[in-house]
């Protein structure tokens, strides 16, 4: 029988660079790929994150016959368990196909928790829903775009064989007759010009000044959604910062009110070169209701008809968002992601 060790470290103490190492090598990952989540998961893990301000990690790492086969990094988010109770959180889970080393990983994550006072454990979600969440469950086949959920198939059910279950389940639509979908908000546009609301690409020669509107826009519209907590706007820039840099202005729209706020956010990003992805759509509560959101989506549409785009995909939504209704049945589901939860103990 392999014998399985765990070593257990806080933020940027070793082992780390074995913890940082295995995504590429259990996934596959690229070198641009792996050098992408490795950034962000030690961006993540620097004890001088804002993030700490209010949370405590622990990451763990499995060694079976001395060799690295697992990961796992469990967080105390003292605002999440305010919000929804005893609820911990582990993530950037990374594992091979073995049980064993999964149960592992995530009982010493649990024990961890557990001495925090918490109950359950809900994942995968890296510290919270600003940084990597959700495993992919269905859809492998089709060709990811950035900030996808990507991981093995076998991720979700070594989840499952440990007793987590499914609780959330989230789902990216494909829709290839755009003019079709554009024509269905054909009203949202006037009524949103009528008060006095102008869309505009985000603006790379005031870069501060449009992250801190989307910072201060993202905190209103998504403060009451499943799992979100607060973040600092240093986090928040720092996170966006890499997100502008690499989806380009033309594909971020900011709807501005006549006082020129930011009080709606669509964010998209091409891939493949013929594609459309809808990553985000946010709007400010008093703007909720009244057709904002289309009218955002329906710029959206427009621009990628001009480019010549030959689908859009509304990406990640999840089971109460009013977009999964706005195509109509004309879409289709193309790609499923769920969170997990499980008891501690």
């Amino acid at each position: 029988m392999a014998r399985i060790e765990i070593e257990s470290f806080a933020h940027l103490e070793d082992p780390v660079e074995a913890f940082l190492a295995l995504p590429q090598r259990i996934e596959g990952l690229g070198e641009g790929q792996a050098a992408v989540k490795r950034g962000g998961t030690r961006s993540l893990l620097d004890p001088e994150n804002t993030y700490y301000q209010n949370a405590e990690s622990r990451c763990f790492l499995a060694v079976r016959d001395g060799e690295p086969a697992g990961r796992i990094a469990a967080f105390f988010n003292r605002p999440l368990a305010e919000k929804e109770g005893p609820i911990g959180l582990v993530g950037l889970f990374a594992c091979e196909d073995d049980v064993e080393v999964a149960r592992a990983l995530v009982e010493a994550a649990g024990r961890w928790l557990g001495e925090k006072g918490l109950k359950v454990m809900r994942g995968p979600m890296a510290g919270d829903i600003w940084h990597r969440w959700r495993f992919m469950v269905r859809g492998f086949d089709t060709e990811p775009f950035p900030g996808e959920p990507r991981n093995p198939e076998h991720y979700p059910r070594l989840f499952l064989d440990l007793g987590f279950a499914r609780v959330r389940t989230y789902c990216t639509k494909r829709i290839e007759d755009l003019e079709g979908q554009l024509g269905r908000f054909r009203i949202e546009p006037e009524l949103a010009r009528r008060r006095g609301i102008s869309m505009r690409s985000f603006d790379p020669g005031r870069w501060a000044e449009d992250v801190h509107g989307l910072y201060l826009l993202c905190q209103h519209a998504f403060a009451s959604t499943w799992s979100v907590t607060p973040t600092t706007e240093e986090e928040f820039t720092a996170i966006y910062d890499r997100w502008l840099r690499r989806v380009g202005p033309e594909h971020i729209i900011l709807a501005d009110d006549p006082e020129g706020n930011v009080v709606g956010l669509g964010l998209a990003v091409v891939r493949p070169s013929d594609t459309l992805n809808i990553r985000t759509l946010a709007v400010l509560p008093e703007q909720s209701g009244i057709g904002l959101g289309k009218a955002i989506a329906a710029e959206l549409y427009r621009r990628a008809i001009m480019s010549g785009m030959k689908a859009v995909h509304h990406c990640l939504m999840g089971p109460d968002m009013p977009t999964l209704r706005w195509d109509r049945g004309h879409g289709v589901a193309t790609r499923e992601y769920a969170m997990f939860e499980r008891g501690i103990g």
